[in-house]
């Protein structure tokens, strides 16, 4: 057990004198950047798939595609980028929440990794700073992408009732013209 101890707070101290762990948080942030970037990306091409500019400039001008095939390929399009559009804002939402755990992790290790050098004084400074720096990247990185949540996740939510109402209107067409025949 005794070994086991030494061996854990021996990688801990080299997570820690090697910031290995500042590193994933940086990279863990920017893989969230990435995140947020496509979504707000395929967002903004969804919005503007189901509303046509043409639309709004022009009420009587054809809105949809008018024959059944038409219809289902602009549906099968509009389903494929609302799934796309909902499963990049679930990564960027979740990778998002776990941002200060990572912070707090970095924060143990390197209080760990303090405790396997107490005599030398230098390397205590460090691993301290090294807790409280991850401990904050943590925090901080979490605000930012929290703040950016807050506009996306209001695009994300009309453009999926947008597209729900666009299929739902379309069954009952569909249902329509199947009665009609």
């Amino acid at each position: 057990m005794r070994k086991t101890v030494e061996r854990l707070v021996w990688f801990m101290s080299f997570l820690a004198e090697h910031h290995i762990i500042e590193i994933f948080i940086l990279l863990w942030a920017a893989a969230i950047g990435v995140f947020y970037y496509f979504t707000w990306k395929i967002a903004r091409t969804l919005h503007d798939d189901l509303s046509p500019r043409e639309r709004k400039a022009n009420p009587n001008e054809r809105k949809t595609p008018e024959t059944p095939e038409e219809r289902r390929q602009y549906e099968d399009m509009i389903v494929s980028k609302r799934d796309h559009m909902n499963l990049l804002y679930s990564l960027f939402a979740n990778f998002t929440s776990v941002l200060p755990l990572w912070g707090m992790l970095g924060t143990v290790i390197s209080l760990i990794g303090l405790a396997g050098n107490m005599g030398d004084m230098a390397i205590s400074v460090d691993r301290f700073f090294t807790a409280l720096y991850t401990t904050a990247l943590g925090i901080v990185f979490a605000i930012i992408y929290k703040a950016l949540d807050s506009v996306i996740s209001v695009k994300v939510a009309a453009n999926n009732k947008e597209a729900d109402t666009l299929l739902e209107r379309n069954s009952d067409r569909k249902r329509r013209e199947a009665k009609a025949v």
